[in-house]
């Protein structure tokens, strides 16, 4: 599992520069670098909207006595696209403006609580002794 993290770590930084150079290819040097400025510019705008949104949002479950669980889920998705966000390259920021869709997040949500969920804890069977304290004998 190690290696397949160190090895995405590897590969994003190489896909990021090859997905630069062939648009720079495509479309332009200067309409690549305005396509970065303007994916940045938009998630940023989605983030700080979408963020307040949040906080008001856990603020009134808050105030109704609910732990706002979602919120807190919503929360960390952001933090994680705005992280992204920060990132130079269009995958970078392809995934920080997915995280940004409340379906994708809701989707991602629902998708882990399946998978965490454990089962109840089963029966241990053992054998047990009752041994009396040194006290207790004499």
């Amino acid at each position: 599992m190690a290696w397949l993290i160190l090895a995405g770590i590897v590969a994003l930084p190489v896909i990021e520069i090859a997905l630069f150079v062939k648009s720079a290819d495509l479309i332009g040097v200067m309409a690549t670098v305005a396509l970065a400025v303007l994916a940045v510019t938009s998630g940023g705008i989605l983030l700080r909207q979408q963020g307040l949104a949040l906080l008001w949002r856990a603020r009134g479950q808050l105030a109704q006595g609910q732990m706002p669980v979602d919120e807190a889920f919503d929360g960390l998705c952001l933090a994680v696209a705005g992280f992204l966000l920060i990132l130079p390259g269009f995958l970078t920021d392809a995934m920080a403006l997915v995280l940004l869709l409340p379906p994708v997040r809701r989707s991602l949500r629902s998708w882990l609580g399946r998978a965490v969920v454990t089962s109840p804890p089963g029966t241990i069977d053992a054998e047990y002794h009752v041994i009396e304290d040194a006290k207790d004998r004499h």
